[in-house]
């Protein structure tokens, strides 16, 4: 390669950083701001086509599927977590409707006991 060639790989390379850090910070200056990180994203932002990422740049192509990727693994662990502690909590509840049903029955046994004593104690007057 000659020396001009290897100067606008080197400038497309960092134009292509450049898009992939705007994109990821929210203030990209071409595709619609909150777009997900894609190939296709960091093209259009960059000012080249899906193609010369995918064949001249594979690693930034790789970079973009690892945070396209990672995004995604976060997601998956945060929503885990978030079953988890959902699960954990039904677990609770339905301990706790058990031991409610236990102490109505407990306590409609009372009554019951209660109110025939009454029954018995108004029919001795």
């Amino acid at each position: 390669m000659n020396t001009k060639t290897d100067v606008t790989r080197s400038d497309t390379k960092q134009s292509l950083e450049l898009a992939i850090k705007r994109i990821q910070e929210g203030v990209p200056k071409i595709v619609p701001v909150g777009r997900k990180m894609s190939i296709a994203a960091v093209a259009k932002e960059a000012g080249v086509s899906n193609a010369t990422i995918h064949n001249r740049y594979p690693d930034i192509a790789e970079k973009i599927r690892k945070l396209v990727s990672g995004g995604y693994v976060e997601q998956l662990e945060a929503k885990r977590g978030s079953l988890k502690e959902c699960q954990g909590k039904l677990t609770q509840a339905r301990k706790e409707i058990e031991q409610l049903k236990s102490d109505l029955s407990r306590s409609q046994s009372i009554n019951l006991r209660l109110v025939k004593e009454n029954e018995l104690l108004r029919s001795r007057q």
